[in-house]
């Protein structure tokens, strides 16, 4: 399906958005994909393929109901005009395949259905890898630098090569990464809360957070969250939230194995930490779940859509 089929199909779901809220974050049934209306493309951005992006089923959002009440934007259904997202991935050599996928296939799509969601202006985005030391986020990848357009160390939706930013960026670089070994790289969700916590929000990634935006976490591992030294979801939960002010001010988005499996992109393991952190967020409707063992990151990300559109509608700014 090319992208302006299934941004057809994501408006023809708007209707449904409202009441889309129906099981826990990490429950079985499907979650509706997130409503948008058809548009251009950002300018000199590549639309990508979108593969069977719209089209999959995936875990329920969380239990919000999405009130699509005015917010802090005053558009009506929305409440927010601007979202700020981080990409942390796992670096390990067992992740080659899904870096691939959300770099040539879900990221180009993804993009293109944030900025058709009714109200939402623009977004910047970041890339990091899945260790905290250090939390930076990327700004070159295996090849060289990557000379974001927007001269931060993010990405910004005006960008004429937005595509190709990303792709840059999410071809990561690793010789930076203090993180050794007993998986205390895979540790996606920790290393946001790092990147948006002093040292680093005051220093390398200072700015990137606005009042005026809701945060979209989106954290991916073919493990579990393993932080270093041990915390608990409720702790990381607590950190992410707290960068923002308010639990619903944050949408957060774990990708990994509901079970151990030899799934579409090779061999997954349980990520039960990632589960009950994304339950966590579920409370407030803001929590989504996607099994690596299904494939399919691009169902996955539309899905994810419908959380955003509710918490743009119940956005809270931050004074």
């Amino acid at each position: 399906m090319d992208l302006r089929a299934w941004c057809a199909a994501l408006c023809a779901a708007t209707v449904g958005i409202a009441g889309c809220g129906g099981d826990s974050g990490t429950g079985d049934t499907g979650g509706s994909p997130g409503g948008s209306s058809s548009g251009d493309a950002p300018a000199g951005g590549s639309s990508g393929q979108g593969g069977s992006f719209g089209e999959g089923v995936g875990s329920g959002i969380g239990s919000g109901s999405g009130s699509g009440t005015s917010g802090a934007g005053g558009n009506g259904a929305t409440g927010c005009e601007h979202v700020d997202v981080v990409f942390a991935l796992d670096n390990s050599s067992s992740m080659d395949e899904e870096k691939a996928s959300m770099r040539d296939v879900v990221f180009p799509a993804f993009a293109q259905a944030l900025l058709d969601i009714d109200g939402i202006i623009d977004f910047r985005a970041a890339v990091m890898d899945a260790c905290p030391l250090p939390a930076n986020f990327h700004t070159r990848g295996a090849a060289g630098d990557c000379s974001f357009q927007s001269g931060k160390a993010w990405m910004e939706s005006t960008s004429t090569d937005l595509t190709g930013e990303f792709q840059c960026a999410a071809d990561l670089y690793a010789d930076d990464v203090e993180c050794t070994g007993d998986s205390d790289d895979e540790q996606p969700a920790s290393t946001v809360a790092a990147a948006l916590e002093p040292p680093f929000s005051t220093a390398e990634n200072a700015g990137f957070l606005r009042n005026d935006a809701l945060l979209v976490v989106v954290a991916i591992t073919d493990e579990d969250e393993q932080p270093v030294p041990r915390q608990t979801p409720q702790q990381i939960h607590d950190r992410l939230v707290a960068a923002k002010g308010d639990a619903k001010n944050v949408v957060f988005l774990g990708i990994g194995g509901r079970r151990e499996c030899a799934g579409a992109y090779g061999d997954a393991e349980a990520a039960e930490d990632m589960q009950r952190l994304v339950d966590l967020f579920a409370a407030d409707g803001r929590g989504f779940f996607w099994d690596l063992c299904e494939g399919h990151l691009e169902d996955g990300l539309t899905n994810a859509l419908a959380a955003i559109e509710q918490a743009c509608g119940e956005f809270v700014p931050i004074n």
